[in-house]
């Protein structure tokens, strides 16, 4: 599932091998439809690297796994800051609609 909303980004982080590891677990957890461990996962992803936008969207997909829609949202508005493609392309999944719903989501 999150191969298909990520496309075909490259897992291959040269900087930090460890924000491979935890989006890798993260990644993970959510294809299992376990989000609470892939939100611990993609967290820990982002404070190794602030800047890695996949981990953001992986957040978005955790916490609407959860139903949590408020914080879902806050994650894509800081996608759309870090990689506005990436958030773009996002916004084109039924996950993805269900966060923008009220915005012109056109590149």
């Amino acid at each position: 599932m999150l191969d298909k909303l990520l496309g075909k980004i490259k897992e291959d982080n040269k900087k930090n091998p460890d924000v491979e590891k935890y989006f890798g677990k993260g990644k993970e957890y959510v294809e299992n439809q376990n989000f609470q461990p892939a939100i611990e996962s993609f967290k820990r992803c982002i404070e190794e690297d602030p800047e890695e936008a996949k981990a953001y969207v992986g957040l978005c997909i955790a916490y609407s796994g959860v139903m949590d829609l408020g914080t879902a949202r806050e994650y894509y508005e800081k996608l759309k800051d870090l990689d506005p493609f990436l958030a773009a392309q996002f916004a084109n999944t039924p996950t993805g609609s269900l966060l923008t719903e009220d915005e012109d989501t056109s590149v």
